[in-house]
Order: C-alpha cells, then sequence, then structure tokens
C-alpha cells in the first residue's frame, strides 16, 4: 500500500479523543485515553484482543455512545446528536467480526446493490462499482452466491467492498483482513490507494492483526490494557521499543517487560528416528452441487510432521480437513490414517484425532473445567483417569486460574489454548488445526505455537494446521499451497521460496497464487478510475440526498432487500402472509 508518513503535526486531525473511558459492567475497555488522529493518512491500531480497540472505533463510528470524556470526528461533538446523524453518511464502516454487516440471505451482488442504493447511486454508477469491486478483491465469480455460503475470508472482503460501495470522507475498518490471504490483503490495500487517489482528503482508521499490514500504515497508535502505549510513524514505534520489526517493537513496549527484548520463536528439527506415513489423501474431491470445492487433491504427512495449509480464500482447505476427520465423506478419492481408510462412523478413528475447527467450538455455558470433563467423556476416558488429566492440561496450558470462568469470558488468546486443550484432551496421534491463531496478538500466537512444538517433538503428534500468518507457515516442516481446490506447490517453505525465486515465503506464496489466477497479467484500466470524473461531479447532490430524513431510494432499498429475504425464508414469508390475513379479517 501506498504510505506517506507524514508527521502529525503537520496534519489537522480527523478525530480527537480526550478523557474517554468506557466500561461494560465491571470490565473497563478504555482508561482515560487521549489522542489526535491526523487527517487524510491510514491511522493503524495495534494491540492484542481485548484492549479496548474496537471500543475506541465504536466510539469514532458513531456506533456506540459515549459514556465519559470527549470524542470529536470531523470537527464536531460526537455527543451532539445532530451532529451525529450528519455524519453518517460520511462515515463507513466496518465491524469487526464475519460478515457483521451483511445480509446472509442475499448474494454477493444483492448486498452491494442495497447498500448502493442507501447511498443514493444511480443503477450506472451502481454497477460499475459492483464490478469494479468485485474485480478487485476475487468477488466477480461468486456474484450470485449468497453471503452465507462464502469462507469467513470472503466474507471479509464483501463486507469491505459493502463499506467502500459510496465514497466516505472516514474509513472505519475494524480488523477488515483477519482470515484473508495475503494476495487477498494486498488487493484490499490496492483497492484502498486507488479510492484514495481520487478521494487524497479521505481518512481511514483501521485495527489490524498483522503487523507486516502495520508496517505500511502511515500512523499507528499502539494499545494495551485500555490505554495508549505509544503513536507515531512505524519507524517510530520500532525506535521506541527499540527492535527492527514491529511485533518485536509492540511486545517490548508492553508493560513489565523491563526492556527486555523480545526472543524469536525456533522450531527444533524433527527426530532422525521419526519415519513413517501419519496421512495419505489420494484424489480427493468434494463437491456442493455443481460446486467443485475441493478438485482432486493428493498429499502425504510424516509422523510426527508439522504440516501447514495455505492457500487463499474458499480454495478449499476447510473442506479438505473435514474430510480428513471424516466429518464428510468425500464425492471421490480416499484417504488413510496410519494405513487404515478414514471412517468417519467407526469412533476407533476418531479417537485418534483431534480437531481444532475455524468457529467457537467450545460450550459455553460450561466452565473451563467443565469443557474438559464433558470432552473427556465423549471419547470415553476412563472416569478415573479423567481428573488427573484435567489436572495435567490446565497447568500445562496455564489454564489455572480460568477453570472456573466461562470460555466466553476469557481473553481470546486463553481461549484459543482451551480449545487446543479440549482437542488433545484424548490423546490424539493427530492433531488438525483449522487457523487457530486467526485474530490472535503475537505474545498469544508465540505462546500457542510452543504448545504445539511440544506435542510435535516431544510426543510425536502429527500436526495439520492451516493458517494465513506467513511467520507461522515459515515453521512449519513442510507446507502445501492450494488454490481453487487445486494443490499448487508441496515442500519444505524454504525450499519453495528458493523454487520461485522468493525472497520471502509470502513473496513466494503471493507469485504462486498470481501465476495460478494470472492476477499479474491483468493490468486494465479499472471501472472506478473512469468515474471518478462522474463521482466528483454527483458527490455533493448524493451528499445532500443522503442526508436527508426521508429518501424514496433508501425506502425503496429496504423494501427490495425485504422482500428478497421473505421469499428465501419460508418460515418468515409464512407468518407475514399469516399476519396480513389476521389484519385483514380484524378490519373486515
Amino acid at each position: 500500500m501506498t504510505t506517506r508518513h507524514a508527521e502529525q503535526d503537520r496534519n489537522p486531525t480527523v478525530a480527537r479523543v480526550a478523557g474517554v473511558s468506557h466500561a461494560y459492567g465491571k470490565t473497563k475497555a478504555l482508561a482515560d485515553i487521549s489522542l489526535d488522529i491526523p487527517t487524510g493518512l491510514i491511522t493503524g491500531f495495534i494491540g492484542p484482543d481485548g484492549v479496548g480497540k474496537s471500543t475506541l472505533l465504536g466510539l469514532l463510528s458513531g456506533a456506540r455512545k459515549l459514556q465519559s470524556g470527549s470524542v470529536r470526528v470531523l470537527q464536531g461533538d460526537m455527543s451532539d446528536k445532530s451532529h451525529r446523524s450528519s455524519l453518517l453518511p460520511r462515515i463507513a464502516y466496518m465491524p469487526q467480526g464475519l460478515g457483521k454487516n451483511l445480509y446472509m440471505d442475499l448474494t454477493v451482488h444483492e448486498n452491494l446493490e442495497f447498500f448502493g442504493r442507501l447511498f443514493n447511486q444511480a443503477r450506472a454508477e451502481r454497477e460499475a462499482r459492483i464490478e469494479d469491486l468485485t474485480r478487485s478483491t476475487g468477488l466477480f465469480g461468486f456474484l450470485d452466491r449468497p453471503a452465507g455460503k462464502l469462507s469467513g475470508g470472503m466474507k471479509q472482503k464483501l463486507g469491505l467492498c459493502c463499506a467502500l460501495i459510496h465514497d466516505p470522507d472516514l474509513l472505519i475498518l475494524d480488523e477488515p483482513t483477519t482470515g484473508v490471504d495475503p494476495l487477498s490483503r494486498r488487493q484490499f490495500w490496492s483497492l484502498i490507494d486507488r479510492i484514495r487517489e481520487t478521494r487524497p482528503g479521505m481518512s481511514v482508521l483501521v485495527a489490524t492483526a498483522y503487523m507486516d499490514e502495520a508496517e505500511g500504515f502511515d500512523w499507528l497508535v499502539a494499545m494495551n490494557d485500555g490505554a495508549v502505549l505509544a503513536q507515531g510513524t512505524p519507524a517510530h514505534i520500532k525506535a521506541s521499543g527499540h527492535a527492527k520489526s514491529l511485533e518485536d517493537a509492540f511486545v517490548n513496549l508492553l508493560p513489565g517487560n523491563d526492556g527486555k527484548s523480545h526472543e524469536a520463536l525456533t522450531v527444533p528439527p524433527r527426530p532422525d528416528s521419526a519415519d513413517g506415513t501419519a496421512i495419505e489423501a489420494h484424489g480427493l474431491v468434494q463437491k456442493f452441487g455443481n460446486f467443485t470445492a475441493v478438485d482432486h487433491v493428493s498429499f502425504e504427512i510424516e509422523k510426527g510432521e508439522i504440516f501447514g495449509f495455505l492457500g487463499s480464500n474458499g480454495c478449499g482447505k476447510t473442506t479438505t480437513m473435514k474430510m480428513l476427520t471424516g466429518l464428510l465423506e468425500p464425492t471421490e478419492g480416499e484417504a488413510w490414517m496410519f494405513g487404515e481408510k478414514i471412517d468417519g462412523k467407526r469412533l476407533e478413528s476418531r479417537e485418534r484425532v483431534g480437531y481444532m475447527s475455524q468457529s467457537f467450538s467450545l460450550y459455553t455455558e460450561l466452565t473451563v473445567a467443565q469443557n474438559l470433563v464433558l470432552h473427556a467423556q465423549l471419547f470415553q476416558m476412563p472416569a478415573g483417569d479423567i481428573p488427573r488429566r484435567v489436572e495435567e492440561l490446565t497447568r500445562r496450558f496455564g489454564l489455572e486460574n480460568y477453570v472456573d470462568d466461562l470460555p466466553t469470558k476469557l481473553p481470546l488468546g486463553v481461549r484459543q489454548r482451551l480449545s487446543l486443550a479440549v482437542a488433545i484432551v484424548h490423546r490424539p496421534e493427530v492433531l488438525i488445526l483449522d487457523e487457530p491463531t486467526s485474530g490472535v496478538d503475537p505474545i498469544a500466537r508465540d505462546e500457542f505455537w510452543e504448545l504445539l512444538i511440544d506435542l510435535s517433538r516431544n510426543q510425536g503428534v502429527t500436526i495439520f494446521i492451516s493458517t494465513h500468518f506467513m511467520n507461522e507457515g515459515a515453521r512449519c516442516d513442510r507446507i502445501s499451497l492450494m488454490h481453487a481446490g487445486k494443490v499448487l506447490a508441496c515442500a519444505a517453505p524454504q525450499e519453495l521460496i528458493k523454487e520461485i525465486g522468493a525472497s520471502t515465503l509470502e513473496e513466494a506464496f503471493i507469485t504462486y497464487l498470481e501465476s495460478a489466477t494470472g492476477e499479474h497479467e491483468e493490468q486494465a484500466e479499472p471501472p472506478q478510475r473512469a468515474l471518478a470524473a462522474e463521482t466528483a461531479d454527483v458527490a455533493e447532490a448524493q451528499h445532500a440526498a443522503a442526508q436527508t430524513r426521508f429518501s424514496l431510494r433508501r425506502l425503496k432499498a429496504y423494501s427490495i432487500r425485504e422482500a428478497k429475504e421473505l421469499l428465501r425464508d419460508p418460515v418468515r414469508l409464512a407468518v407475514a402472509l399469516a399476519g396480513t390475513m389476521v389484519l385483514m379479517l380484524v378490519f373486515g
């Protein structure tokens, strides 16, 4: 992405926060925060999960009510209801979470069409913007797919497109690229850079879990425990943290670190005695109707190996993993585990596998200890062994202080450690982990990987893990690169880097994907540029229309959306029709 790295005192502020505190019950999310955010720049908010980034962005967007202190955005007080209402058309806000701003029953095109109508866009402009946005993010081939059937990363792409459908003065993105592959992340920021070229005054506020992504921002705000640790350019943050990388600098800035430098995690080589095959897959195919999610995938994973699965969003990684666990029966092909054909109906086969899914799979109404006990019972562990096993895992995974807490109350890093403990409670020989560290801060990720390394190197557990973090991919013994249901390459990370002539794993990964998609060959003039003049001419008229209290186009947008959702949901349609008939009977 394009960077400007302008100093804050040379820029007016797009937002000013003074003495802001915010709490949820007894939990304090923000503690007397004060900062000035420069205008016209990309400002990144970095820090662990649960430190107050989302709360702060919610206050700046007007989505959360201010409790104490002062927040000024675009030269107005956010506690003033009339100013806050006038800002709504000038702000685009993408909340944290997969598809939080989407309508799952509507298709990709229908979601974008709805948001375009809300901002009073004429049909020609709306369609041109939809084409530009979907081509830029790789969604053009999925225009007719319902949002609810997209992969997690593709939902993030669509959420971003919906936020960018109009021309905001302030774009607020809360972890928009979490769970998104590197090529798609680069497409995201290329798209935003192009929009900023036509709207140089637009300010972008973004929270991110990717430190390499934050390196390219103009201004950073490092946060921890509801407070600001440091703010400034990426170079200033690294200098303050006495480190060459932003990730190491952030860790060094944390309270209680006493200036100690962050030590990089090292992965010891596999023991020479490790041999034999744990998993074999030959010609695996999985079809859902006319859509082929996995297309003749074959690979082998050795015993005790850490095998990484990297690929573009929606490429079939999760589907492949579900076939290996026995949760999905392959349409074609076969897979074996330790020489036996995988059969999800056989309990003996499932006992050899621990599976940690992409979604939150714990029982939220049970405590940490109760989750561990229940999963041990589900795998028919002897009752006398369960208390000792639960005690062992809580101590080993650092869960002693959380045994009586509910999972929803845990910090994300602790919750992921609990999920891993649950997955291995029955001592499986194979561990399948689907993006287990997505959204987790750098320290928690390293702690998680220390556990994985111990399982692999000291206990001989075979680990099959998917990830979008390139530093995690580099820690694997071998990795497989996947796109559009097919395996592109499979080798040790350094071999792949050398083979493609790249300098980093991320560069090699992007090169493989570009080669597979032909992305690097597409240099056509984007529709967004062609629209720039037209957009500038009608922007003022659209902005004025969007601020009115009543708009026929907005009413039409909501009516069309509601009608489509009703037609696709038989239950809602039946209730709506029944309600209409009751009213007709009551009023004669």
